[in-house]
């Protein structure tokens, strides 16, 4: 009798992972979303475009999930898009230094002082 003739079914495990999949780490859920909308009361952080004015508003990782960034409140932020257009405050986050700083510098001196104070 050969070892392929014969299947052993295993059931399926009923426990959760330890430690979330790399996908889901950096993940911006619904939750998120809403608090960072209510927070930028609805605008883009750089341009202050509402999303009236503008074509659409996402929600934009401010330290890159690539590099560790998680989807919490303190790391997201409102940005006009969509990121493939070009020139959207989106766009320019994702491909030009100046957007990337000036992200980082909305996080440095708004959002890391807000969070930090005890707000969310």
């Amino acid at each position: 009798m050969s070892m392929f003739n014969e299947v052993r079914a295993v059931p399926k495990p009923t426990f959760k992972r330890r430690v979330k999949k790399q996908k889901d780490r950096g993940k911006i859920t619904s939750k998120v979303l809403a608090e960072v909308w209510e927070r930028d009361k609805g605008c883009c952080v750089l341009c202050k475009k509402s999303s009236k004015q503008v074509w659409t508003l996402e929600g934009h990782h401010i330290i890159f999930r690539s590099q560790g960034g998680t989807g919490e409140p303190w790391n997201v932020a409102l940005a006009c898009g969509p990121v493939t257009q070009s020139g959207t405050c989106h766009w320019k986050a994702h491909n030009t230094r100046a957007g990337r700083l000036a992200f980082i510098e909305y996080q440095q001196k708004t959002l890391l002082p807000f969070y930090q104070g005890g707000a969310s």
